[in-house]
C-alpha cells in the first residue's frame, strides 16, 4: 500500500513523499501537518491489515452495518479505468483501495458508494453485483460511478459540503450531469424534495378522489419554490467555482486549474472567486503557501516555476 520509507519521510516533512501521496490521493486537511497526516497513513494501514485477515480467516467482514465476502471482492483491474479518468481530470491516481460486489437489503436503486472514515481513516467501495459482468445498469455506468467515489475518497480531510458533489460529478460522461449532478449539496436536499414530491402526489391524489373543485395551483407551490431555491443556490456555486479557475490562471496553466480547484476547500474557492488582480491572487497564494502544508504541496505540483516536485514515487 505505502512503503514504510515513505511513511517515515513523510512524517518527516519530505516535500517529495507529500507529492506522491497527493498524486496517489491523499490531501492534507486544513489542521494536519506532515506528522499527523503520517499518523493517518498508518491508521489505514493498520485498518486495512485488520480488515485482511479477517477476510482471510472468516472468509467475510463486517463495516458497520455491511457485510462483505471474499470471493464478491472487485478486480483490481476494474479501478484501472476509474483511475484513468481522475488522473486526467485531477492528476490522481488512487491505488490502496478495495471494493466488493454487494446488493444491500432495499437498495432497488442502488448503483455504488464509499464507506470512508476518517481520521481514523479507512476506506472500502461496495458496488452493485450486475456490475460484476457489465459496465453498465439502468442510467448507472460502472466507470464513472466508481471515478465519482474515488473523488469523495481523495478530498475527505477537506471536509467539504458546497463543492464536494460538484467536483466529484465532473467525471460524469454527459454535460447535463457535469453541471446539474450536484445541486443537491446534502442527502437533506434531496430528502427535502422526495418529500415535497410525495406530498405533491398525495395532494394530487386526495385531490382526484375526494376534492376536485380545489384549485391545483396551491399544492405545486412548496415543491416550485424548493426547486427554484435549489436552482439558484446552484447557480451561484457555478458562477463563483468559474470565477475561481478563470483567477488562477493568472498564475497557473489553465490545464492545471481543475485540479487546483479539486484541491481546495470550499472557503478557499470562495476566497479565490474574489481574487480578480494577479498580485492579490499571489500574496493569497504566499500565505496560504505559509500557514497551509496542502498548499506547499500544491505549489510544488502545480506551480509553473521548475521548482517544482516530481510526484512519481
Amino acid at each position: 500500500m505505502f512503503s514504510e520509507d515513505l511513511v517515515q519521510r513523510l512524517s518527516q516533512g519530505d516535500l517529495q513523499a507529500l507529492c506522491e501521496l497527493d498524486a496517489r490521493g491523499v490531501f492534507c486537511g486544513d489542521d494536519e501537518d506532515a506528522q499527523t497526516l503520517a499518523e493517518r497513513i498508518r491508521a489505514l494501514q493498520e485498518n486495512q491489515r485488520k480488515f485482511n485477515l479477517t477476510l482471510q480467516e472468516q472468509g467475510q467482514a463486517e463495516i458497520e452495518d455491511l457485510s462483505v465476502r471474499q470471493q464478491d471482492q472487485i478486480p483490481p483491474e476494474l479501478f484501472e479505468q476509474p483511475a484513468q479518468i481522475t488522473e486526467r481530470l485531477f492528476r490522481f491516481n488512487i491505488d490502496w483501495t478495495s471494493g466488493f460486489f454487494v446488493d444491500p437489503a432495499g437498495g432497488l436503486f442502488f448503483g455504488g458508494c464509499a464507506y470512508y472514515f476518517f481520521p481514523d481513516f479507512f476506506v472500502l467501495f461496495i458496488i452493485r453485483r450486475s456490475f460484476k459482468d457489465k459496465p453498465g445498469w439502468l442510467f448507472y455506468q460502472r466507470d464513472e460511478l466508481l471515478a465519482h467515489e474515488l473523488c469523495h475518497v481523495s478530498r475527505v480531510a477537506l471536509k467539504s459540503q458546497v463543492y464536494e458533489e460538484i467536483l466529484a460529478y465532473q467525471t460524469a460522461t454527459t454535460a447535463f450531469r457535469r453541471f446539474f449532478g450536484g445541486i443537491f449539496r446534502r442527502p437533506a436536499d434531496s430528502f427535502a424534495f422526495i418529500g415535497l414530491a410525495v406530498l405533491l402526489f398525495a395532494a394530487q391524489l386526495g385531490r382526484a378522489l375526494f376534492l376536485p373543485a380545489l384549485p391545483a395551483w396551491p399544492a405545486w407551490l412548496p415543491l416550485t419554490l424548493f426547486c427554484a431555491w435549489l436552482l439558484r443556490r446552484h447557480l451561484g456555486d457555478m458562477r463563483r467555482l468559474r470565477q475561481a479557475g478563470k483567477n488562477l490562471t493568472a498564475y497557473f496553466p489553465a490545464d492545471s486549474v481543475q485540479a487546483l480547484l479539486f484541491r481546495c476547500t470550499d472557503r478557499e474557492i470562495l476566497a479565490l472567486a474574489e481574487l480578480e488582480r494577479r498580485e492579490n491572487l499571489l500574496t493569497w497564494l504566499q500565505n496560504r503557501q505559509q500557514s497551509s502544508l496542502r498548499w506547499r504541496v500544491i505549489m510544488a505540483r502545480f506551480s509553473p516555476e521548475k521548482h517544482h516536485c516530481d510526484p512519481t514515487p
